[in-house]
């Protein structure tokens, strides 16, 4: 399974500040009804510029099974130690928490 190292917003944590947004190069984050969501898994380029601007702690990165160009991003085949197996990742398909 080949899983991307991908920000999950915890919609509990996240304020709808935006500043995660407005850190986030490739516009992959946009708001959604007052809520950080990750609308563009495609162009996330994995660096974590969104989590170091969250100051509500309402993002964390995990591996999560997507396809797309594995130029852009972080990605895993399963070889590299991973922090979060990809199979673990609780997300409800957006990037957003499903807590």
């Amino acid at each position: 399974m080949v899983c991307k190292w991908t920000p999950i917003i915890v919609a509990d944590r996240c304020t709808g500040c935006g500043l995660c947004v407005d850190a986030c190069g490739p516009k992959s984050l946009a708001m959604v009804d007052g809520i950080a969501v990750l609308t563009l898994p495609d162009t996330c380029g994995s660096e974590e510029h969104c989590i170091a601007a969250c100051r509500d702690e309402a993002i964390q990165m995990a591996w999560l099974p997507l396809s797309g160009d594995g130029t852009v991003g972080r990605w895993s085949d399963g070889a590299e130690p991973r922090p979060v197996p990809c199979s673990d990742a609780a997300q409800d398909g957006n990037g957003s928490s499903a807590q």
